[in-house]
């Protein structure tokens, strides 16, 4: 499931209420510690951008979409240069074909299997979460922190999965204590600045009615133990990302990062 376009962490947690990564086996894991990002304090500039962005979204406006972009936007997957961009075709190209307004290698725009991702760049523009790494010029949304050691990360992925679908992982940044139950009893853990795999939700889907919307992940601890915390208090690890940067005195948006 790490490979799905989340629009937002409630979108994941309604796909996660019937999905079969629920049933991964407890198992140990080297702890995955994460930290946080510095907080984009906010400049006039790029409020202005992503108002244009909003709007320009609302109506469908591909063309004011496009002029936002950078010339040198760039797509990547999990931070390395996307499969499907071409560094021979310009940034409107490569933009369009990012966000499903034409099929890769075409000239023109069209029908995708994706389709035009709207909504995705609707998120986008409006997400408040914004963050600026020291010494960077790109500021990003949509995640709080990153994970501190990615070598760790593959480690505790291919322990996790090895038996199991995709995990899906997620973070808490605050201190977050982890319940023996979703409605409370004993605590079992502690966390702060670490990812964890999702266990299981509550409250649990029924077969044959709609999922609720999850109020508590049960998450895999290090120790191969489990406890439960509130959905509120965690976000999930794996998500798309735009990031803007100035062109010039200008802001435009300049990347494209898939989760990987």
């Amino acid at each position: 499931m790490r490979r799905i376009i989340v629009l937002s962490f409630f979108a994941l947690a309604a796909a996660l209420a019937t999905s079969p990564v629920l049933a991964i086996k407890k198992v140990p894991y080297p702890e995955v510690a994460v930290r946080a990002l510095p907080v984009f304090k906010g400049d006039a500039g790029l409020t202005e951008l992503r108002k244009k962005l909003a709007d320009a979204v609302a109506g469908q406006d591909l063309a004011a979409t496009i002029a936002l972009v950078a010339p040198d936007f760039r797509w990547t997957t999990g931070g390395a240069t996307s499969d499907e961009f071409d560094a021979k075709r310009d940034a409107a190209h490569n933009f369009k074909v990012a966000f499903g307004f034409r099929v890769a290698g075409r000239d023109a725009d069209g029908p995708t299997e994706i389709g035009p991702q709207w909504g995705l760049l609707e998120f986008f523009a409006k997400d408040e979460t914004l963050t600026q790494e020291a010494g960077s010029p790109l500021v990003c949304g949509s995640t709080l922190a990153k994970v501190t050691d990615s070598a760790t990360l593959e480690i505790a992925l291919t322990r996790v999965d090895e038996d199991n679908d995709l995990s899906e992982w997620v973070y808490m940044i605050d201190d977050t204590a982890l319940t023996s139950t979703p409605t409370g009893g004993t605590t079992v853990a502690r966390a702060r600045n670490a990812a964890m795999p999702i266990v299981s939700v509550h409250p649990a889907p029924v077969e044959g009615k709609a999922a609720p919307a999850p109020t508590h992940f049960e998450l895999l601890l290090p120790s191969g133990r489990t406890g439960w915390a509130p959905v509120k208090d965690l976000r999930p690890l794996f998500v798309d990302r735009v990031c803007f940067s100035k062109t010039g005195e200008a802001w435009r948006i300049s990347l494209y990062d898939q989760a990987d």
